[in-house]
């Protein structure tokens, strides 16, 4: 079988939920290609994965790497421009790749693209439905939302199969950007988390062993995700925020940077990757646990049974309702990023720190192993 997954590009996140059922594919023998933009395109190729460039089009952050609702609306032409150049490049693809079927992780235009061949179509998709930042207007916001389920909806209906990679109600993580989205959202289908788990991989990293041998600080693996204007701000205060408590903790920081060197750096306080290959070595042995708020980040740290702190990206809606329900389950705080000080941060980590964090996190753990995602996405290809 000829499979074709797209990965929407501004986030590792989506690529390494397709690069999972890439690699149930290829070891079933099928034929994979995949699209993507930039440098989750690079990443996707690193892998040993076929992988179509294709333009990016995204939301504008401003300089301190929070969603601008105003540029974005500026950059409207140039956006819709690239919406148009995508189908047009998927097309392309789609007829030289000839696939069986189509998988789209968040990708409307490649689903149009497959539509328009007629080709068979799954979206695997958290976010069916849009809010504006709390910025914005309340009449313009209403609008907004109202508007997105319509147009939304109407693009998510073209797929045979709509699979949602998060646990079912009541522990959705994203139930914000899921429920209440329409008919799309009624037909679609929960399938636990998609993503990488726990791995062995890593274990001659050259910070690891260092690491595991602390006994006297607080390790504290600190994950920045994202978009890259996103990422720049909040890895600055994470450095800062490290030399100021060298004297209690051990920070690994990684910047994530999906095609930064993969060799730790020290710094003071610890270690700062540009890319860091072996996350799940260090959510596993770490005492504390700081993160953006997106799904796929959650996901690892819910199937690690970790307790985590979650800094959302500012004014961006999707990982601003992830982090509250994380915290409502309870194994999670969230944190606005601009209240990120050395002191609000043991704060966080001497709260996580009570049992009740922990319990919680273990009981989400256990339910999502209930779940076999990538064997369910296989399944719905035909090729499990």
């Amino acid at each position: 079988m000829r499979v074709y997954l797209a990965a929407f590009g501004s986030g590792m996140g989506h690529a390494t939920r397709m690069a999972a059922v890439g690699r149930g594919l290829v070891a079933s023998g099928n034929h994979v290609a995949f699209s993507s933009s930039g440098d989750v395109a690079g990443w996707l190729r690193s892998k040993g994965f076929p992988c179509n460039d294709i333009p990016l089009a995204d939301v504008v952050f401003d300089h301190e790497g929070a969603f601008s609702a105003i540029e974005t609306l500026k950059f409207s032409p140039v956006i819709m421009g690239r919406l148009c150049e995508q189908v047009q490049c998927e097309i392309a693809n789609l007829r030289s790749f000839s696939p069986d079927v189509v998988v789209s992780d968040t990708m409307i235009t490649t689903v149009l693209a497959s539509w328009v061949l007629g080709i068979r179509t799954i979206a695997v998709v958290n976010q069916m439905r849009l809010f504006s930042s709390p910025r914005t207007p309340r009449a313009f916001a209403q609008v907004l939302t109202g508007t997105s389920v319509t147009l939304v909806n109407a693009f998510w209906e073209r797929c045979d199969q709509i699979l949602i990679p998060d646990l079912p109600p009541p522990f959705t993580i994203s139930e914000r950007n899921l429920w209440h989205a329409g008919s799309a959202s009624e037909r679609a289908r929960y399938v636990g988390f998609l993503s990488p788990g726990a791995s062995e991989e890593g274990e001659d990293d050259p910070a690891l062993a260092g690491w595991r041998e602390e006994t006297r600080k607080r390790k504290v693996f600190w994950q920045i995700s994202g978009p890259k204007a996103t990422r720049g701000p909040l890895l600055s205060k994470a450095v800062e925020i490290a030399k100021a408590l060298e004297e209690e903790c051990l920070f690994v920081i990684t910047a994530g940077d999906p095609v930064g060197d993969t060799t730790p750096a020290p710094i003071p306080g610890g270690f700062l990757y540009r890319w860091c290959e072996c996350p799940g070595q260090f959510i596993r042995s770490c005492d504390s646990l700081v993160s953006r708020a997106g799904h796929v980040s959650i996901s690892e740290f819910v199937r690690a049974g970790k307790p985590c702190l979650l800094v959302p990206i500012m004014a961006q809606t999707e990982q601003i309702g992830n982090a509250l329900k994380a915290q409502k389950l309870g194994f999670a705080l969230a944190m606005d990023e601009r209240t990120l000080t050395p002191g609000s941060l043991m704060g966080a980590f001497r709260e996580l720190s009570r049992g009740q964090y922990s319990r919680k996190a273990e009981e989400l753990r256990m339910i999502s192993e209930g779940h076999d995602a990538v064997k369910t996405v296989l399944t719905a290809i035909g090729a499990g």
